[in-house]
């Protein structure tokens, strides 16, 4: 094994990796790293896409854990260290070092090797002295050039939007801010535009348009070889509340419902209603009633409740799920409730914190609400607690603030309605 691989691999850096790692393996499998195969990292990439929006393939994986042997061992950007460390429930890879820290005692740094110096007269000792410590020094400033050179280079691309800001619905033109030369092909670099609407590839001398259909708060993110490098935002506003369906499976197209509820205490709408609008009823859709505002309302401090009633059982539709979603200035908070046999479906992210029915138990989060029922949702302290009809059924808790309140949206499979509606702040008072 050649002297650079013996100091990276027994550095603070891939004591702290390493670490982290095991952390990110134990949250999925009960297999060590070294039993992993493929499918594993494949389910990994799934996974972590999911709960921090960061797509990482298979190979890069299997880089950062050791798996792919290489000369040097590869070092991930701070962006994805940051998704790891989310992926285990940090806010970013700085609080995982800070709450795991490595001192020299714990973690001795192997110097490289010098070659073998046969031992001298008194002449000659301090000469042959300085020249190992200068062998050792010329080594390790290499390696450092070698693992933090790619994120150097990159550090002067920037994603920017030129018209972050407008009403629903709205073309956002994207551009690459570089400074100097742009320093790979174009074609690495993909902009994910938070929509769950196809990727495109951007270009230093071209402009991207991505049209955005519905309100709120969207955060797209660039990437270069499928790791994030940089994120912006884009802001869309409603008209009060705006009333939107969509179709399952159908992503060439929105339904608006041209419907006013702004003044109106009971929030609904009828087939007939969604008829005109063009929605084919007999198949599978969704309504969202979305109010996306700036308000002085902290995202981490509030309280909302409303009485919820979810679709009776209808062609398409059997969970009969209500979803609620908040858009704060740095991220979002999402919420998904099913009927109790379907909780394989139920899901819910607050801020960095993400858990999906499909891989975890979320029978808290499955309650029939075809019948109607008191539903609350207070966040206090970045402390999450869901109430329905005065029970408590769910509690979980976030690291990462997300700021001001910056919209709100109700979202039913097929038909649904709710009325007294309230959301305020804990600490002001002030109301949404």
């Amino acid at each position: 094994m050649n002297n650079e691989f013996v100091q990276a691999e027994n550095s603070v850096f891939f004591k702290q990796l390493d670490i982290c790692c095991k952390k990110v393996a134990k949250e999925i499998s009960e297999k060590s790293i070294s039993e992993w195969k493929n499918s594993d990292y494949i389910k990994l990439s799934g996974l972590l896409h999911r709960k921090t929006k960061v797509h990482l393939s298979e190979n890069t994986l299997k880089r950062i854990f050791g798996k792919l042997k290489t000369s040097t061992r590869y070092y991930p950007q701070k962006a994805t260290r940051d998704a790891l460390a989310q992926f285990i429930g940090f806010r970013d890879w700085y609080e995982f070092e800070l709450l795991h820290p490595l001192n020299e005692k714990e973690n001795p740094i192997v110097t490289p090797l010098a070659p073998e110096i046969k031992p001298t007269t008194s002449k000659h000792k301090k000469k042959n002295h300085i020249y190992v410590i200068g062998v050792g020094l010329m080594l390790m400033a290499v390696i450092f050039f070698y693992f933090f050179r790619s994120n150097d280079s990159l550090s002067n691309v920037k994603l920017t939007c030129l018209n972050p800001e407008g009403k629903s619905p709205h073309s956002a033109i994207f551009k690459l801010d570089v400074k100097g030369n742009l320093p790979d092909d174009p074609s690495t670099f993909i902009i994910d535009f938070g929509d769950a609407k196809t990727k495109r590839s951007a270009a230093a001398d071209a402009v991207v348009n991505h049209y955005y259909e519905t309100p709120g708060r969207y955060f797209p993110i660039l990437y270069h070889k499928n790791t994030p490098i940089d994120t912006a935002y884009v802001y869309l506003q409603s008209k009060g509340w705006d009333v939107i369906a969509t179709m399952l499976y159908d992503t060439t197209r929105v339904y608006p419902v041209l419907k006013k509820i702004a003044s109106e205490n009971d929030y609904h709408i009828t087939a007939k209603e969604l008829s005109i609008a063009g929605v084919d009823t007999n198949k599978t859709f969704f309504v969202s009633f979305s109010n996306v505002r700036p308000s002085q309302i902290s995202a981490d401090n509030f309280e909302f409740d409303a009485d919820i009633i979810t679709s009776a059982e209808r062609a398409g539709v059997r969970c009969s799920q209500v979803n609620i979603a908040v858009f704060g200035d740095y991220g979002n908070h999402n919420l998904s409730i099913m009927k109790p046999e379907c909780t394989a479906w139920s899901s819910y992210k607050f801020s960095e914190m993400a858990k999906e029915g499909e891989k975890d138990d979320l029978r808290q989060l499955g309650y029939d609400l075809t019948g109607g029922g008191k539903l609350k949702l207070r966040i206090k302290n970045q402390h999450v607690t869901l109430f329905i009809d005065h029970k408590e059924i769910f509690k979980t808790s976030y690291h990462k603030p997300i700021g001001k309140l910056m919209g709100f949206k109700i979202m039913f499979a097929g038909i649904g309605s709710f009325k007294n509606f309230n959301l305020a702040d804990l600490k002001t008072g002030e109301k949404f």
